[in-house]
């Protein structure tokens, strides 16, 4: 069993990283338990690979709020934020930098 948690087309930090790295260990604990050869790499696409369903979506956020101190906002909950490990790395990481999560700032109120 081999992930790639490498990326190719982006920098990835070491905070990026290290978030992914703990989402892939919690994925391969609640889903890939009954199939510890599956390969998941760094984009792969969670949902689209049968690896987390709808019910799956909401347990893995309750697991990033949880373990990253984090919130997700319902219009967070996109494939581009949540959609493989990498997305998922760079969403918390920006989030807890306060970046306003992958996209972008949240706008401030007038």
């Amino acid at each position: 069993m081999t992930d790639d948690l490498s990326t190719t087309t982006e920098h990835v930090t070491s905070g990026q990283a290290e978030i992914a790295a703990r989402t892939l260990a919690w994925v391969r604990e609640n889903f890939l338990y009954m199939r510890p050869d599956w390969k998941l790499g760094q984009d792969d696409p969670l949902i689209g690979n049968g690896v987390v369903d709808s019910v799956g979506v909401i347990e893995l956020i309750e697991f990033l709020q949880r373990e990253f101190g984090c919130t997700v906002n319902e219009d967070e909950i996109t494939e581009r934020n949540l959609g493989s490990l990498g997305a998922i790395g760079r969403f918390v990481y920006a989030k807890r930098s306060g970046n306003g999560g992958a996209n972008g700032p949240a706008p401030h109120a007038p």
